[in-house]
């Protein structure tokens, strides 16, 4: 399952939290935003795991993609190559 997470954390401690968290899933694709490849399984435990980090005004927003739409997206600098390309960056 192909996720696009985004965020605004306030709060330096808190999104410092939040990175990690997302760091252990995914890629880093933008300052805020970044791309996930998990099981459906695991889809629960990660909203969780950032819910728990997340206060009041803070903001997470979750896409779930389709294989077309992770196919189909464009990479405008071609010195970074596809994030999805790079296995050893998930947890499968």
């Amino acid at each position: 399952m192909y996720l696009l997470i985004t965020y605004d954390i306030t709060d330096d401690k808190k999104r410092r939290k939040i990175d990690k968290i997302l760091s252990s899933y995914g890629v880093r694709v933008n300052y805020s935003v970044f791309e996930v490849m998990i099981r459906k399984t695991q889809v629960k435990t990660l909203k969780e795991k950032l819910f728990v980090q997340m206060g009041k005004s803070d903001y997470v927003r979750v896409y779930y993609l389709n294989k077309t739409a992770v196919e189909s997206a464009e990479e405008l600098n071609p010195k970074r190559g596809d994030p999805f390309s790079m296995e050893e960056s998930y947890v499968l």
